[in-house]
């Protein structure tokens, strides 16, 4: 399967079916098959689309360490996985501003495990941020990163 396909797949059965078993074990099984480097990136490719509809639409641009203390008290994020959001976060963010940091050194830097959870965490968080920044429910905005996945 791409990672296209995959990335839409476990995207739909996290937010739509509301199934992170099943999303965790496409990923699981697309890393097998095409390397952490390749999943990972188009996670963060994924989210890069959504960030791009809302700057687009708002022309509104967050500062990282205040909403990275926001997501970690209001409990969404564990205090010990910050540094792993913060880092996919901001290469999602590049990306949407029209630059892909490459993923291979961040996965030297916190292994292939870390970079995983941190890309796919990264791209929760943004479906949540941009859904409640343009008035949308998740699955809008989660559908919209589907059609264009589709699209491609």
């Amino acid at each position: 399967m791409e990672v296209d396909a995959v990335v839409r797949e476990a995207l739909e059965v996290q937010v739509f079916d509301h199934e992170p078993g099943r999303a965790a074990l496409a990923l699981r099984d697309a890393v097998g098959e095409h390397g952490a480097e390749a999943v990972a990136g188009r996670l963060l490719d994924a989210a890069a689309m959504a960030l791009r509809r809302m700057v687009t639409e708002t022309d509104e641009a967050f500062d990282l360490d205040e909403l990275l203390e926001r997501l970690a008290v209001d409990g969404a994020v564990a205090p010990d996985s910050v540094d792993v959001l913060a880092r996919t976060m901001t290469a999602a963010a590049a990306t949407a501003g029209g630059i892909r940091p490459a993923v291979d050194p961040i996965v030297a830097d916190l292994g292939a495990e870390r970079t995983l959870f941190g890309a796919w965490l990264a791209l929760l968080s943004i479906v949540r941020i941009v859904a409640i920044s343009l008035e949308r429910t998740e699955a809008d905005v989660a559908e919209e990163i589907v059609s264009v996945l589709d699209g491609q």
